[in-house]
């Protein structure tokens, strides 16, 4: 009774800490700022976010290498030590060097934060073998609530205090909050029975990365990548292109953001009842058709199918830890997920210059033709 009391506690701490790692998600509000205070154009105001998402999938490799040699306690602490320190150096960029902040909020802050979000999704579901699909979308379900609760904030404090201070004051909460991952500690080797691992085979990385059903997980993830990316960091100032006021184009980032809390907590708990394939079938169907309306689309609509983009992401990014651990296990869960994030990171890093080539338009038609890719692929796992 003990043991499984524990796990509900690990649970929960491990879920409230990952409200911190929410943290690419209020770039979308700081990228306007940045862009007018730096004087950058809108591909090179939006790099930042991009590296976030693009190293996190490196992070999060690293995560998985260092739990087995430090512990999960020790990676979630160093990660998040690493995370703020890239934000602090990003809160300090003179105005003559603006790649400061891809350096600090974009490659130090998505490396840390990877490892130490690895770990408070990986030991979770060690915990709960039997409920996978429930654990993932609480843990990572807390970081889209995060962009929600953020995102006002960082706007009001953008307003008062400017970009220095602003990004000062999520570090420090960021940095209050992740000491509580210092009491998240792993399973014990000998399990309770209503708690031990289903009989499956254990993959290692490398076994895992010699079996063809790596590379479609890996490139299925990865088609997911450039119609969110290509959208959150400039919804806000792209919704005032499309026709909405200031306030209208925060609501519509709100909006977006629920839409992705919902996304997180619901489809893997769907998933767990209907099967992880048929619920990411919907989710890669609405991709393409939001996407592509997005090339067209103003007001309401606009915030519409926005949040539908985020809806898309937000189910994804729950639900392949998930498919991960079906195929591969969880032994090395933290290590395997973040290989598979390889492409995942690929696409992150490259949609910015896809961005400048073909233009916003051009982007989007782009995104909408790998999220139909990806729903074909879908068969082959």
């Amino acid at each position: 009774m003990k043991l499984l009391k524990n796990r509900w506690f690990i649970l929960a701490v491990a879920s409230i800490v990952n409200f911190v790692h929410g943290n690419p998600y209020i770039w979308t509000v700081f990228q306007p700022c940045v862009k007018e205070e730096y004087g950058l154009t809108t591909a090179a105001s939006s790099q930042p976010f991009t590296i976030i998402i693009g190293i996190f999938a490196a992070g999060n490799m690293l995560g998985g290498y260092l739990q087995h040699r430090i512990g999960a306690r020790n990676t979630i602490f160093w990660g998040s030590f690493v995370m703020c320190a890239g934000f602090f150096l990003a809160a300090m960029a003179p105005l003559h060097m603006p790649w400061l902040i891809d350096l600090g909020y974009g490659a130090l802050g998505g490396l840390g934060s990877g490892c130490a979000f690895s770990m408070l999704t990986a030991v979770p579901q060690a915990w709960f073998p039997e409920r996978r699909g429930m654990v993932s979308g609480l843990t990572i379900g807390m970081v889209g609530i995060s962009g929600i609760l953020m995102n006002p904030l960082c706007d009001w404090l953008l307003s008062s205090f400017g970009y220095r201070t602003a990004m000062l004051c999520v570090t420090a909460i960021y940095a209050v909050l992740s000491l509580g991952g210092l009491l998240v500690t792993e399973p014990p080797k000998q399990r309770a029975p209503h708690i031990r691992e289903q009989s499956r085979r254990q993959y290692t990385p490398g076994q895992m990365m010699r079996t063809r059903t790596f590379y479609v997980i890996s490139l299925t993830m990865a088609l997911a990548v450039p119609a969110y990316v290509l959208v959150n960091p400039v919804m806000k100032s792209l919704g005032m292109e499309r026709g909405l006021t200031s306030g209208q184009a925060l609501a519509a980032v709100m909006a977006a953001s629920v839409a992705n809390i919902i996304g997180r907590f619901a489809l893997p708990w769907l998933s767990d009842r209907t099967g992880r394939r048929k619920v990411l079938f919907a989710l890669y169907l609405l991709s393409a058709i939001s996407v592509l309306g997005l090339t067209r689309a103003s007001g309401l609509l606009f915030s519409l199918l926005a949040s539908a983009v985020c809806l898309v992401y937000g189910g994804v990014v729950s639900l392949f830890p998930v498919v991960v651990s079906d195929h591969f296990g969880t032994r090395h869960q933290g290590t395997n997920y973040g290989a598979v994030m390889i492409g995942y990171g690929l696409a992150s890093i490259l949609c910015p210059f896809l961005l400048n080539l073909a233009g916003q338009e051009l982007s989007l038609v782009i995104a909408g033709a790998a999220s139909a890719a990806g729903l074909l692929l879908l068969r082959f796992f």
